[in-house]
């Protein structure tokens, strides 16, 4: 995602499956907006 935002420089809304969803990933896209379904693991999400 951050690739793609710099090669194309647009506002856009990032949507993606629940594989975004980690610790790592939310850390690195703070300044993206983005949608994405939480995995069904998370307490939260039951």
């Amino acid at each position: 995602m951050a690739d793609f935002h710099k090669q194309w420089q647009i506002d856009t809304l990032f949507v993606a499956d629940a594989a975004l969803y980690t610790e790592d990933n939310l850390q690195m896209i703070v300044s993206f907006r983005w949608v994405s379904r939480v995995p069904a693991t998370l307490t939260a999400a039951k």
